[in-house]
């Protein structure tokens, strides 16, 4: 198979996901050509990747930048919602509702894998995960 026809193939899936990242599984869902004849044109799946001017997935699978921004556009904003202050009391039992699904204060790292608000807003409102989850077990979330 021409490298040519692979490389179209290949952004041409990524087109229709609107993703720079896809996995072989992701491939064969959208594809008219096998995951098999793309690593046999190029020797590898990331080599593909490479040449057709996406991303190559992390061991691990999709990067957390990219599934973030693929979760955005699955599920827009409401009117009147983007763009303003989060309130407190939303951030707080966010933080409860994590901390409870974990069974103790989660990390900041925890916050960001599991929360729906990054642990940068508790630092910047509190000055740390830790201090708002104070915060929220003071006003009677415990």
């Amino acid at each position: 198979m021409k490298e040519t026809a692979v490389i179209e193939e290949l952004q041409r899936v990524a087109e229709l996901m609107d993703s720079r990242c896809v996995s072989r599984s992701q491939f064969q869902l959208h594809a008219t050509i096998s995951s098999a004849a793309v690593e046999e044109t190029f020797g590898s799946w990331n080599e593909a990747i490479v040449a057709a001017g996406l991303t190559p997935l992390p061991q691990g699978g999709m990067p957390r930048v990219e599934q973030r921004r693929l979760e955005r556009i699955a599920s827009p904003p409401t009117a009147g919602s983007g763009g303003g202050r989060i309130p407190d009391e939303a951030l707080l039992d966010e933080l409860l509702r994590v901390a409870k699904v974990l069974g103790r204060r989660p990390s900041g790292n925890q916050l960001a894998a599991k929360g729906s608000y990054s642990p940068t807003v508790y630092q910047r409102r509190w000055g740390s995960v830790a201090k708002a989850y104070e915060v929220a077990l003071k006003r009677g979330g415990a």
